[in-house]
């Protein structure tokens, strides 16, 4: 517990945990006399002003004009997430509609994720984002090119912790499923034990050599693996979806506000720099307004939880919105979230 929180009595927690509470319902700075009329206190109206005006004083609440009810802080939000809040849900049917849909989710990489940040969003009401694994330091174990149809193959790629990606590849040329069996093998052998950004590296100097030129077997194995890598490695990134509904926001009404908070999603490279630096947090992270640079410029909050394969951490889901943001049922279903999409990724992949 952080110390502005041992500081407090029993009765100013109560009082601060209903004011976030109310705030984060109402969207309405929070009065003595909303909190004298909830019926959840026996306090009259002037003692519970006074405590109020306390913790106001201590730094857990504000207030936007003289005469007005009083909102959260940022620390005040912050003591509530870590102090007070009491965690909701997700109930059965939210579990089982995780499971359903993103278990009808065929196991390519791209696809899966972005469904994964599809329903995150529609659960939460919120923006989901889900960052994706970084790519180049995928360890290769083993590939399998499959033939699915003229000019369309499958290709599987295995990690060397497990991890399992396939895509459908649309190519210039037909290759027969005995030829597809000898590339698997080939670049198998050659390509094991390293990393995308090595392998697609290595295809494009190979590829430069003088002697593929007179190996047409060779150089449509290597043009093949190529594709396959190439488009791998170009796949680093964030799936962001439900933005729309930060139009919905009663917090979103200043016009510049709302500018930065696009700007910042349309900032593609500071995003995933952002979720990546939350890997090394704890199961969940919740960062709120002023603690990022990010968060304090889009005057959000944003809650993540890291996903992976066995113990090796691989992305993250979260959501990101107003820091007025409904805590207690958010930070469940992002944990959710993750924990499904790690479980697919280490036991649903077959």
């Amino acid at each position: 517990m952080g110390g502005e929180f041992k500081a407090l009595d029993e009765r100013s927690r109560e009082v601060l945990a209903s004011v976030v509470s109310a705030y984060i319902r109402s969207a309405a700075p929070v009065s003595s006399r909303h909190l004298s009329r909830s019926g959840g206190f026996t306090l009259s109206s002037a003692s519970l002003r006074n405590a109020m005006a306390d913790l106001e004083e201590l730094g857990f609440l504000t207030h936007p004009h003289v005469s007005a009810g009083r909102v959260p802080t940022d620390l005040g939000y912050r003591t509530f997430v870590r102090d007070l809040m009491l965690p909701s849900g997700p109930s059965v049917e939210e579990r089982a509609r995780i499971a359903s849909e993103l278990g009808a989710e065929s196991f390519e990489m791209d696809r899966f994720l972005h469904a994964a940040s599809r329903l995150l969003s529609r659960l939460t009401g919120e923006v989901a984002v889900v960052a994706a694994p970084d790519s180049g330091r995928f360890i290769l174990e083993s590939v399998h090119f499959t033939r699915v149809a003229e000019r369309k193959i499958l290709v599987v790629q295995v990690s060397e912790s497990g991890l399992v990606d396939s895509r459908l590849l649309e190519t210039s040329e037909d290759y027969a499923q005995a030829e597809l069996d000898a590339i698997s093998r080939r670049i198998t052998v050659d390509f094991a034990k390293r990393s995308l950004l090595e392998i697609g590296n290595l295809l494009l100097s190979a590829l430069r050599e003088e002697k593929v030129r007179f190996d047409a077997e060779l150089s449509r194995a290597l043009s093949l693996a190529r594709l396959a890598f190439a488009e791998a490695r170009g796949r680093d990134g964030v799936f962001v979806e439900g933005t729309e509904r930060i139009f919905e926001k009663p917090d979103y009404r200043d016009l510049e506000l709302l500018r930065r908070m696009f700007h910042a999603f349309e900032e593609k490279a500071r995003l995933v720099t952002f979720l990546t630096d939350c890997l090394g947090s704890p199961a969940v992270s919740v960062v709120i307004g002023s603690e990022n640079a990010f968060t304090d410029e889009t005057q959000s909050a944003v809650v993540t939880a890291a996903y992976g394969n066995g113990d090796r951490m691989l992305g993250v889901v979260g959501v990101i919105g107003p820091k007025r943001m409904p805590y207690s049922r958010i930070i469940p279903m992002v944990q959710e979230l993750g924990r499904y999409v790690t479980w697919r990724l280490t036991e649903g992949v077959s």
